[in-house]
């Protein structure tokens, strides 16, 4: 998924995109899921390499900066990390997010995931039990495929939800 120009939902298209290299201290993650943020589209910082929207422009940009998945590669310097650790983070905002099949993320945003959740059981059965058990402090709303990222914008941006929406790479 990516964002040609600022706006909202509708200014994403689904397509094809290089995948990205890992550079000194990153890692390649091959994307399990990724979280939408309603208003990341048109966030200064989404659209240029600063936080206040005065740095250099960049584009087209791949939203979703909530991120869960793989280690598939690692970059120059990374040695807390292996090929195959299951890992989640939070993207900085200034970089290319996880609404894609990889995603080359900073070493330090990644924290490993829980040994106790699969990721290959069907989700709900899963999150019954997390809640179940008072572990999962935010409901989703609905979990969609990755080519559904402008609807769950759309979702979003409407308001009529009760929870946060996840976008799955399958």
């Amino acid at each position: 998924m990516r964002g040609h120009r600022r706006g909202g939902p509708e200014q994403l298209t689904y397509g094809i995109a290089p995948c990205p290299v890992p550079g000194r201290g990153e890692v390649l993650v091959g994307v399990r899921s990724a979280s939408v943020t309603p208003d990341e589209p048109v966030w200064d910082a989404t659209w240029t390499d600063s936080f206040d929207g005065s740095g250099r422009e960049r584009g087209p940009v791949v939203p979703s900066k909530e991120v869960s998945g793989v280690v598939a590669a690692l970059g120059p310097e990374v040695s807390d990390r292996d090929v195959g650790d299951e890992v989640y983070g939070l993207i900085p905002c200034t970089r290319d997010g996880a609404a894609a099949q990889f995603v080359a993320v900073p070493a330090d945003v990644l924290a490993a995931e829980p040994a106790r959740l699969d990721p290959d059981r069907t989700g709900l059965e899963e999150l019954s039990r997390l809640v179940a058990d008072g572990e999962l402090a935010r409901p989703v709303d609905r979990a969609l495929p990755l080519a559904e990222t402008a609807q769950a914008y759309a979702a979003l941006e409407q308001g009529h939800r009760r929870g946060k929406i996840e976008l799955h790479v399958s």
